[in-house]
């Protein structure tokens, strides 16, 4: 498996190297823009975890947008269509035991996926209504400096909310309405719902049962946001609040139906009565910048579990992302990021216990920190190729359950390759 993903990202990169060299610009009609991505993600873990080894994964990622403005006349109202293919295996759990991925492209359920639908229409005062299907996640505690990373801790979206809440996120989508209102430039509140039906999750819907009313709750968002950019700002900075709801209770990190501990008696987790809830505050503040967009920015996240008991306490990470590093490299970023997931007392009691049915003592760290170095290499007009090196500290054992003793740190080393065929072709 490690030498297929490493032979497929070289042949794919080699491919688009040559096919750029001579393709001509596309031409689409006014109105349509079409983006088709590679990213491709290979680790391996050389030092720690439950054992050494080496995954690949990856995602291919179609989207068409339709301006129904410019094609029919249909003032302010677009049209987005999203669809994504994923494959391969996650080292996290197949070689460390934890349960944060280093691969942010690997997802559980592999195939093809319908990740977005939706039609959107901007109101002249600055209202905007977004209604079809979408994950929550792609318009929520969002921020383009996630993902210059690979691990899972920060992109898509930060840790901790997807786990504890159950959120709709890329590329799984549901029935969604999202209301935003722009007061100005710089300054927006938007909320959201969106039908929460874990079943569309799982392998072969594909994102295409568009059911009715088979949710077992519904997700609420909400978000007010400060944001500038290059063309308002000489340090542009984003600063988000917001918080999620599921009225799905979801289920207890330790009880059993009967009040006992499901790891000592081999029963499923209860459910729980209640709600699931969660605030989020993130950060991005540019505090340096020299010619064009060379800059350096910082940025900050955090999360905490307000409502019922969840595997995840709280998250909150920091670092920073330098665009534009060498003589004659503008577009190269250099980029960093330490996190630290706390988990609850309670998922701490289900590992122990479960840790003592197999024979072992004593509980794991509750507190898993997880680092990033990553350099991204503007290889070619819309090919980046990112080097990066991950170390986790007190992995958890979520994902090696007859694990009786700690498992080691580990050091990851990785690669991130990045094709954005609309780029290298000039669509």
């Amino acid at each position: 498996m490690p030498t297929i993903q490493l032979n497929t990202l070289a042949l794919l990169l080699g491919t688009a190297l040559a096919a750029s060299s001579t393709a001509s610009a596309g031409t689409l009609p006014k109105g349509v823009d079409l983006t088709l991505d590679f990213v491709g993600n290979v680790a391996t873990n050389p030092v720690g975890g439950v054992e050494q080894g080496t995954e690949g994964s990856y995602w291919i990622m179609a989207q068409s947008k339709f301006d129904l403005d410019a094609l029919f006349g249909l003032h302010n109202t677009d049209v987005d269509a999203q669809w994504a293919w994923f494959a391969g295996r996650n080292l996290a759990r197949e070689k460390i035991g934890n349960s944060i991925s280093a691969q942010q492209t690997w997802r559980p359920v592999a195939g093809g996926r319908l990740t977005r639908l939706t039609v959107r229409h901007r109101f002249d005062n600055g209202l905007s209504i977004t209604a079809g299907r979408a994950p929550v996640n792609s318009y929520f505690n969002n921020s383009p400096l996630n993902c210059v990373f690979m691990s899972n801790a920060m992109c898509l979206t930060p840790y901790g909310a997807i786990t504890d809440l159950g959120i709709t996120a890329y590329p799984n989508s549901s029935w969604a309405g999202i209301v935003r209102y722009d007061v100005d430039d710089r300054w927006y509140v938007q909320g959201g719902a969106f039908d929460y039906n874990n079943a569309l999750n799982a392998s072969g819907k594909n994102g295409l049962d568009f059911s009715w009313g088979d949710g077992t709750g519904t997700i609420t968002a909400y978000e007010a946001g400060y944001q500038t950019s290059f063309a308002n700002d000489r340090l542009p900075r984003t600063y988000r609040l917001g918080m999620y709801r599921n009225s799905d209770g979801g289920k207890s990190s330790y009880y059993d139906a009967n009040g006992n501990s499901a790891a000592l008696s081999g029963r499923p987790t209860a459910l729980q009565d209640g709600a699931r809830s969660g605030w989020y505050a993130m950060a991005d503040q540019t505090v340096w910048r020299g010619e064009g967009k060379r800059n350096l920015a910082l940025f900050a996240r955090a999360y905490v579990n307000t409502g019922n008991e969840a595997p995840v306490d709280q998250f909150v990470s920091a670092g920073f992302v330098k665009t534009g590093t060498f003589a004659g490299r503008d577009q190269d970023t250099l980029a960093m990021f330490v996190s630290n997931t706390h988990f609850s007392d309670e998922q701490i009691a289900f590992l122990r216990d479960r840790r003592a049915r197999n024979g072992g003592r004593g509980a794991p760290n509750a507190d898993e920190i997880i680092a990033e170095l990553s350099y991204g290499w503007a290889v070619h007009k819309g090919i980046r190729l990112m080097p990066n090196l991950q170390y986790v500290v007190n992995p958890d054992p979520i994902y090696a359950p007859t694990r009786t003793t700690d498992i080691p740190d580990a050091l990851i080393v990785g690669l991130r390759v990045d094709v954005h065929f609309a780029q290298l072709f000039g669509w």
